[in-house]
């Protein structure tokens, strides 16, 4: 009962991501490019936010910013040191089990085909669309920063799901592939911050912590 309580949004994004991936996908990207036809002011709108969304969510920006944190937090401030330290261990871990999953899952891209094909292990470009890397390391960080600054919970995580739903909207991947970044990122987070990061104290982070100016 008490795992159910904890990963109540784990195991409802667990549970509708097969309705999804046989069913709602195409539909939900047909409607994407039907929207783009249109070209409404809605749309318009979107699409120049994009471009800020895509350089907020891109892996350089999160990779800077993880390391200006712990580069701050090295000479100023534990807590950041400790935040920047957990975010750069996030970013390198969700990051590459992302790609790891993404191509051997083999998923073709909306700019492929609008129905569902999966052929596998794979590193042919384009079939690398499950699941979305992006949203991936959004959710990863999203958690990671939330056990460090929980009150600003909502903002990391409403954060996170936009990037996912710029990735459907760019139709750059489905809405599974989004869902399935999402669990991803989170679990991954959850396995980052309870026992790997806890391990890594013990270790290499050790002697920088000492010296870290506290708060």
């Amino acid at each position: 009962m008490r795992f159910l309580k904890e990963n109540k949004t784990l195991l409802l994004l667990v549970l509708v991501l097969p309705l999804f991936i046989f069913y709602l996908d195409g539909r939900i990207i047909s409607a994407v490019r039907e929207f783009h036809r249109k070209g409404s002011d809605l749309y318009v709108f979107l699409t120049s936010l994009d471009a800020f969304i895509n350089f907020l969510s891109h892996g350089s920006t999160l990779m800077v910013i993880a390391l200006v944190t712990l580069v701050t937090g090295r000479y100023r401030n534990r807590r950041l040191f400790e935040t920047g330290k957990a975010l750069v261990v996030s970013f390198a871990a969700s990051g590459i089990l992302a790609q790891a999953l993404k191509h051997l899952i083999g998923r073709a891209r909306p700019r492929i085909t609008d129905t569902l094909l999966f052929i596998g292990p794979t590193f042919r470009r384009g079939y690398d669309s499950f699941p979305s890397g992006h949203t991936t390391v959004a959710f990863c960080f999203a958690y990671t920063l939330s056990q460090h600054f929980p009150r600003y919970r909502a903002v990391f995580y409403i954060f996170a799901t936009v990037v996912g739903l710029e990735r459907v909207e760019n139709t750059a991947h489905f809405s599974s592939d989004v869902i399935a970044g999402a669990l991803v990122g989170i679990i991954s987070g959850q396995a980052l911050c309870r026992y790997l990061l806890p391990a890594l104290e013990k270790g290499v982070f050790a002697a920088h912590a000492d010296k870290t100016v506290g708060a």
